[in-house]
């Protein structure tokens, strides 16, 4: 990999996902330089004030002071970041945020995992499909 690394903004408003998040990266892609937004507003703040933005946005949609929906209708809405790669992680598996999610343009749509060895299955898809190549098993 190059002297850069990806870089993941991590709207996730729960504390434990934010554990289970970064202890499945480090195990998966330690590569990864993960940047966490507690809520939609500093996403927001986040995501106006870094240049050059995140490589990849995975958002949380129940959150606090602004949703995710309303993340990612600010994103798209922007012209500098209306290509961004954005990944809804979310526990709601509801067919109507899955069509508002698509309308407004999301890469994917994961429901999140209920144990942490599926969270590293997941995890491992998306760093190949982010083109990071996982640590071999030594």
């Amino acid at each position: 990999m190059g002297s850069s690394s990806i870089r993941i903004l991590y709207v996730e408003d729960e504390e434990d996902d934010v554990l289970f998040m970064k202890r499945a990266l480090s195990k998966v892609c330690p590569d990864i330089e993960l940047k966490v937004a507690r809520d939609g507003d500093e996403a927001v703040r986040v995501l106006s004030q870094e240049r050059p933005p995140p490589d990849y946005v995975l958002l949380d949609l129940k959150m606090p002071r602004r949703s995710g929906l309303e993340v990612l209708q600010w994103i798209r809405g922007h012209p500098e970041l209306k290509d961004l790669a954005v990944t809804v992680f979310s526990s709601s598996p509801e067919q109507s945020d899955l069509s508002r999610v698509h309308q407004l343009g999301v890469d994917q749509y994961i429901v999140k995992p209920v144990s942490f060895a599926e969270l590293v299955k997941v995890v491992r898809f998306l760093c190949e499909r982010w083109g990071v190549t996982d640590r071999p098993a030594s």
